[in-house]
Formats: structure tokens, C-alpha cells, sequence
């Protein structure tokens, strides 16, 4: 026989072999809510917790597949041994959680606490250095927590769509240090409007500006050949609930300050979206590691 057709041929049956989907058997209903009563936890909570890392739960042939996916939950020694880890007490803990609006009661097992805790010893300068600069223009280090937990949740419905903060960055970057935005073309300015306004779309928020009390957009913003005395910011959710709102004093305009303190709301953004994709990382990979 031809060796090109036994090859061929081998190769169609090979792929065909792997292509046929194996028979697994799901964990039962006794099963399950024995283990959930273990770990107690609801099943809509199990559900929650499996779609935030987008898993169904037919994906597990076996309760003890899912409870290896899971992990360990969390008790007095093994925290205990994760606070010796990080080198925290626990007033530590619980402030560094605090600082990116977290708390301990949001973690069911340890291995996410630990997944969690190496992002924010990470990130916990980056984060205040960014709550000082807000600081400046009257956004309280709770309002910037309250801020970075709606991203959060956003990020959680829209993951893939925030990646796109990047990019938002990067174009944003040519905008920075500008000392007047009426020296833009119109060109250009409908470029940085378009950018802006695209950014706060994806974050899922709604901006109102106010000059001397009356609503302005931004558009008309930028193209004020006169700084305002004062620019009052409002943003809300897209459901209509408020999470913060400042001043920003005319000095700011005249040095180009407002768009640095727009990138620093983006950059505040891709904090959350890593943090999630954080996350997500380090369970796959935590469970890839288990089934080795």
C-alpha cells in the first residue's frame, strides 16, 4: 500500500480519536451538596464562584476534580502560615486588603487569598501613589477604593473588553504634558475626544462636567480658549449610581495636568483588569499544576 495513503490515513483516525468526546461522570447531587455543607457554601455561591473563572460545572468529572480545582479552604493554620509568608500581621493583612478594597471575608480558600496577596504586595505603592496624585484634586483614598471595586466588577463581566486599556493608553500618551488644547486641530481634537469618550464607555461609567454650575461637554471642554476657574467632575455608574466626584482648579488646565490626571484614572483601570487576569492565571495554573 502506499505509505502516502497509510500516513494520510493514520492521521485522519488520529485526529478523528481525539476529536470524539470522552464520557465523564458529573458529581452527583449527593455529592455535591455534601460538599458544599463541608465547605459552607450554597450552590448558587459554587455558581458564582465558577463563573467569575468562566468554568461550568460539567466540566468536572468527579467532586474530588472540583474540589482540587477549588482548593484548600481557609482556616486558623493555614492563614497563620500565609501571614508568615508575606511577613504580615494581621492588622496588616487586613489593612493592605483594605487599601485595595478587599477584606478577608471575600476569600473561601487559600490559595486565592495567596494568589491575591502577591498581586497587592506588588502593587500597594503603585496604588498609593496613584491615591496621592488623585488626592490632590480632592478624591479621598475610600472614593478611589469605591472606584477601583466598580472596575473590578466590570472587569468581571467584561473581561476581554477591558484589555483594550492598552491601547487606550498608548494612543492617550501623545496627549500628555500638552500645554493647551486649543493648539489641537480639529482633527486631533476630535482624535482625543474620541479616545477619551471611548475609555469611558468601556469602563461602563458616566462622566458629567460642570462650569460655573452649568453642564458642559467635553468637546466644548477642551476647546475653552480660558481655563474655568473651576471644573467640577462627576462620574456615576451606567445604572445612575454615584462613585465619585472632584474639583480640579484652573491651574491645572494651564499645565497640561488634566490629562495626566486622566491617565492616572486609566492606569487605576488596568489595575483592576490585571488583578483579574491575575487571578484567573494563577487558578488555571494552580490547577494545572495538580493534575500533573
Amino acid at each position: 500500500m502506499n505509505i502516502k495513503r497509510i500516513i494520510s490515513f493514520s492521521f485522519i483516525l488520529f485526529m478523528f480519536l481525539f476529536s470524539v468526546p470522552f464520557v465523564s461522570a458529573a458529581p452527583t447531587d449527593t455529592e455535591l451538596n455534601q460538599y458544599l455543607q463541608e465547605i459552607g457554601w450554597t450552590k448558587q455561591e459554587l455558581q458564582d464562584y465558577l463563573d467569575f473563572y468562566e468554568i461550568p460545572l460539567d466540566e468536572f468529572a468527579s467532586i474530588d476534580e472540583l474540589r482540587e480545582f477549588l482548593g484548600t479552604p481557609i482556616n486558623e493554620q493555614n492563614l497563620q502560615e500565609l501571614l508568615t509568608k508575606y511577613h504580615l500581621s494581621q492588622k496588616e493583612l487586613d489593612d493592605l486588603l483594605n487599601h485595595f478594597g478587599d477584606s478577608l471575608g471575600e476569600y473561601k480558600f487559600i490559595e486565592d487569598l495567596d494568589s491575591a496577596l502577591d498581586f497587592y504586595v506588588n502593587h500597594d505603592k503603585y496604588m498609593a501613589d496613584i491615591e496621592s496624585e488623585l488626592n490632590e484634586i480632592g478624591i479621598t483614598e475610600e472614593e478611589s477604593e469605591k472606584f477601583f471595586n466598580y472596575l473590578g466588577q466590570v472587569e468581571e463581566k467584561n473581561r476581554y473588553q477591558l484589555d483594550q486599556m492598552d491601547l487606550y493608553d498608548s494612543l492617550l500618551e501623545k496627549f500628555v504634558g500638552l500645554d493647551d488644547t486649543t493648539d489641537l486641530t480639529e482633527e486631533q481634537l476630535d482624535e482625543l475626544v474620541q479616545i477619551l469618550t471611548e475609555t469611558i464607555e468601556t469602563y461602563e461609567i458616566k462622566v458629567q462636567f460642570k462650569v460655573n454650575n452649568q453642564n458642559i461637554s467635553l468637546k466644548e471642554l477642551l476647546k475653552m480658549k480660558e481655563a474655568p476657574d473651576n471644573l467640577y467632575v462627576g462620574l456615576s455608574s451606567i445604572a445612575g449610581e454615584h462613585l465619585i466626584d472632584f474639583t480640579i482648579p484652573g491651574s491645572y488646565f494651564q499645565t497640561g495636568e488634566t490629562i495626566d490626571q486622566g491617565e492616572l484614572m486609566i492606569h487605576l483601570g488596568e489595575i483592576s483588569n490585571e488583578f483579574i487576569d491575575h487571578l484567573h492565571d494563577e487558578k488555571y495554573q494552580n490547577a494545572d499544576n495538580r493534575y500533573k
